[in-house]
């Protein structure tokens, strides 16, 4: 059974986190969940580069960043929200407080006060999404406040499956939240088209459509297989490079949230040019990647 019973959202108190904290918030309620909103202080080095060791803060300096994060927090929820202030490095200390939770979500934005991340080898997003030990959802900075809009938030999910283990986990907790809300689930398989020069290498005049018509006709059979029962499912299947054909899915179904499997594995780092880091970099949607 999906329990999202405790949920921690890391806010650096910019209007992004705002609409992260939004987001576990209306999740919460959903499952009857706790929300932790958590601050990271970073100290801050010396001035004077022979110093090596940096300005830590003190406990009174700590109260007052709790006390501006109670505020933060509750500022536009009457939800019960915890609140959490440590010192350390963003990425690792969010990371070490999720498992300590333990968490069963992080919640966090895509954007920080210091502007896009890019998603870059380095942003404090990117790294959590590598070693996260639950499921996160990502929120781009275009969402609007939801809980103002209604208890309602994700009215359309889509669900992209490649039939791996990530994958299917991805769809069980898509399913799970089409449940919770009453959405309508979609179901999308891309698949890949040979490469034009493997039968030309054959001695054959171009790509393979009828190749690419079985597979599409196989992977739309696999879908009615797995799909989940109790929700309301439509398939889909494309042709094309995945993250292009999931993002323009996710854009014709005007979709509210995106739900995808992320490979374990040295080979899934969540690397520049993976299909899963262009899905969370250029959505204009939620997204929950979660591992095997």
């Amino acid at each position: 059974m999906i329990a999202f019973r405790q949920i921690l959202c890391p806010v650096d108190f910019s209007e992004f986190s705002r609409h992260a904290i939004d987001h576990a918030v209306a999740i919460a309620q959903w499952y009857g969940g706790t929300v932790t909103a958590m601050h990271v202080m970073h100290p801050i080095p010396y001035a004077d580069p022979l110093m090596s060791s940096a300005i830590v803060f003190t406990p009174e300096d700590l109260e007052r960043t709790k006390v501006d994060l109670e505020e933060f927090a509750h500022q536009e929820s009457s939800h019960p929200i915890n609140t959490l202030v440590v010192q350390g490095t963003a990425a690792p200390t969010i990371v070490h407080e999720a498992a300590t939770l333990p968490a069963d979500l992080i919640v966090m934005g895509t954007h920080g006060r210091s502007g896009f991340e890019h998603f870059m080898l380095g942003s404090v997003t990117e790294r959590v999404l590598r070693k996260a030990p639950c499921p996160v959802l990502t929120v781009p900075h275009r969402m609007p406040d939801v809980v103002s809009a209604g208890p309602v938030m994700f009215r359309r999910i889509l669900c992209a499956v490649d039939f791996s283990p990530s994958s299917m986990k991805a769809l069980t907790y898509a399913a799970s939240l089409a449940k919770e809300t009453g959405a309508q689930l979609t179901v999308m398989h891309v698949v890949e088209p040979a490469p034009v020069y493997e039968p030309v290498m054959a001695g054959g005049g171009g790509g393979d459509v009828g190749a690419d018509e079985s597979a599409r006709q196989a992977s739309l059979a696999r879908i009615r297989e797995v799909a989940p029962r109790g929700v309301l499912v439509s398939e889909a299947v494309a042709t094309g490079k995945p993250y292009r054909e999931i993002l323009k899915r996710a854009h014709e179904e005007k979709s509210d949230l995106l739900v995808i499997g992320v490979h374990g594995g040295v080979a899934d780092r969540l690397h520049f040019g993976s299909t899963t880091n262009h899905v969370i970099r250029e959505a204009t949607c939620p997204v929950l990647s979660l591992r095997a």
